[in-house]
């Protein structure tokens, strides 16, 4: 048990009235040395009845500031999948729609999206907005978890081969020597992709797939 401020006060001051009557002896260091103990009692009860200090209070965050940020998030890691044309090339899976997994992300995104209230929102709105968003994060960590796992192995030997044909070439594009080189790697790889687009394996309407398109172009700086 740690000892209270009232201890350490006490221990060195009985000591000092130990030391005061053994100095003047007989009944006038008696005297002094019970005065300097009650002194020192005086001091260690009024030290005893100071209450704590009180630390400051964290700032609380409503339900509903919680479930904004946490929505936030899964936004934010789901933006980048879907504007980096490396993701699309290596993880194809997460647009894979007939998948459960897959299905329930975007399932629960438009429900979390339609469920975030305008404003503070009444009780049940914050209530209904908390769940579904707490829905949404386990379902996007089951779409992130599936497409990880199976990465191009669920494509045809095929569409298998173009995705990584259109990685590398995506990949030397971004080492290229000269700037005629990076576009030819890039138109490359942009070819590969409209590719698995046209197959339905990827959604046309990705932002990765304009960003690449818009890369090719020189309209944006390499990605």
């Amino acid at each position: 048990m740690k000892p209270s401020a009232g201890m350490a006060v006490a221990v060195p001051w009985v000591g000092f009235a130990a030391l005061v009557a053994w100095a003047l002896g007989g009944t006038v260091g008696f005297l002094a040395g019970v005065g300097v103990a009650l002194v020192g009692l005086i001091v260690i009860v009024a030290t005893m009845k100071q209450p704590p200090s009180e630390l400051p209070a964290e700032p609380q965050i409503s339900p509903l500031d919680q479930a904004r940020i946490q929505h936030r998030e899964v936004l934010d890691a789901y933006a980048a999948w879907e504007f980096d044309p490396e993701m699309l090339l290596r993880f194809p899976g997460l647009w894979d729609r007939s998948r459960p997994e897959v299905h329930r992300y975007f399932d629960a995104l438009a429900a979390a999206t339609r469920a975030e209230p305008e404003s503070e929102g009444t009780p049940a709105q914050v209530d209904a907005y908390v769940d579904s968003v707490h829905e949404l994060r386990m379902a996007w960590a089951g779409a992130e978890r599936y497409a990880r796992s199976t990465g191009t192995s669920n494509l045809s030997a095929t569409y298998r081969a173009e995705a990584e044909t259109g990685l590398k070439l995506y990949r030397h594009a971004q080492g290229a020597a000269t700037e005629d080189e990076r576009q030819t790697y890039y138109r490359r790889a942009l070819e590969t992709v409209r590719s698995l687009v046209q197959a339905g394996l990827l959604p046309a309407s990705l932002p990765a797939v304009a960003r690449l398109e818009r890369v090719q172009r020189g309209e944006l700086p390499s990605a």
